[in-house]
């Protein structure tokens, strides 16, 4: 018989996905990287990486798909901001060759402003973390301000109707049809670039393989 989560599980759950904190939270970064694998990969292909890229992350997690956007092209220096301490701790562990050489570096932030200068990144990336936003427009123009002119956005998100039907996404998650992402980038000054649907199959909490549908929305500045 499969364990019936109670409310406060699933507040727990959801508590820890926004924010993964210790032990516990070490787990849910290996399981978000698992589970997250194929959309962080699809996010990082959409960069289309050129060599000396400077690149910024929010919300990496584990950074267990790090060395992966390295390899992308030469002499990449990529930027993780995260607002878990338990993650950015996880993430040196991992990467603390890339660190040692001067092309990875991480940095804790509050989630609604970044601690960088105008103009600093070619490329931003995030992988399912717009549901925490506070205030997406405000982030939105506080991550167009570190973009460089011509420099790109790549929003990977679940869609609106997978979501709902997880039993945590009632609990702290502002959940998005792909229009009103859309919406949100051109409101914020962006320009849309492209946007494609993918489906993936991927193992739920209670270990049956459910599909899953994906965006991943690319926007320049």
């Amino acid at each position: 018989m499969e364990h019936q989560h109670t409310e406060k599980d699933l507040k727990d759950i959801a508590r820890q996905l926004a924010c993964p904190e210790g032990e516990h939270g070490i787990k849910t970064g290996e399981m978000m990287h698992a589970s997250n694998i194929g959309m962080t990969s699809a996010a990082i292909d959409a960069l289309n990486l050129q060599n000396d890229a400077i690149i910024l992350e929010i919300g990496h997690g584990n950074g267990a798909h790090i060395e992966y956007l390295l390899k992308q092209a030469n002499d990449i220096r990529y930027f993780g901001a995260d607002i878990s301490e338990t993650m950015i701790a996880a993430a040196k562990r991992i990467n603390t060759a890339f660190i040692e050489s001067g092309q990875v570096s991480f940095q804790l932030t509050d989630g609604q402003t970044l601690p960088y200068a105008d103009a600093s990144f070619d490329g931003t990336f995030t992988v399912n973390t717009i549901y925490f936003w506070q205030n997406p427009n405000a982030y939105l123009l506080e991550i167009k301000r570190v973009l460089k002119p011509g420099g790109k956005l790549v929003l990977c998100f679940a869609d609106k109707t997978f979501m709902e039907k997880l039993p945590f996404t009632p609990y702290g998650f502002t959940l998005y049809e792909v229009e009103k992402v859309q919406q949100l980038l051109v409101d914020s000054g962006f320009t849309l670039k492209n946007t494609t649907k993918n489906l993936e199959q991927v193992q739920s909490k209670t270990g049956e393989k459910v599909e899953r549908e994906y965006y991943v929305v690319v926007a320049s500045v």
